[in-house]
């Protein structure tokens, strides 16, 4: 499969056609979650290994994306053990499922991952992407992305979940942004 862009932010939707293989979704109140599905291909594929979450990566991408925020004036995001759940969830379900998706197979959304993870929210946005290797690649995919890149430096979000999760040699990325009640 090639790589996609879609990115959704608040209720408005904006298509592309990058190679970037991400999705970003930031609201305030429901918006409508678009999915890319790989081609089916072989209906049988093999199992699923989950990658070992390494924390050293995630505190790269923390790095990475604190300074981003910093460049622009936008305060540092502390990670959240609720958000970074949420963001588990769906870096594991996109895995198994081999899908970049803001909607979970189960149904989910990102705003309910987030309120069965226990978060009291008043702004939420995501981020989701697929293939890229390293922290530096996604964070490079994620701001050559007006969506992405909005999540990413929004001043309104002080809290932030992350993870990553493999399958077949993909990794699939998930950044939870949100701010508490």
């Amino acid at each position: 499969m090639g790589r996609y862009h879609l990115a959704i932010v608040k209720t408005s939707l904006a298509v592309g056609l990058l190679g970037l293989g991400a999705l970003g979704l930031s609201m305030t109140s429901p918006a409508r979650a678009v999915a890319l599905v790989p081609d089916p291909g072989n209906a049988h594929q093999p199992p699923v290994q989950l990658a070992q979450i390494s924390p050293n990566v995630l505190e790269d991408l923390l790095t990475r994306i604190n300074a981003e925020r910093q460049r622009v004036g936008a305060p540092p995001l502390r990670i959240n053990p609720q958000l970074t759940t949420a963001a588990q969830r769906h870096a594991q379900d996109m895995a198994q499922n081999r899908q970049i998706s803001h909607n979970g197979s189960d149904g989910s959304t990102m705003q309910s991952r987030i309120e069965d993870a226990r978060y009291p929210w008043t702004t939420i946005g995501e981020n989701v992407a697929m293939g890229q290797a390293t922290p530096a690649a996604v964070m490079t995919s994620w701001m050559n992305s007006p969506g992405h890149r909005q999540n990413i430096l929004n001043p309104d979000f002080t809290e932030l979940g992350l993870s990553y999760a493999e399958a077949a040699g993909r990794l699939y990325w998930v950044q939870v942004f949100a701010a508490p009640r």
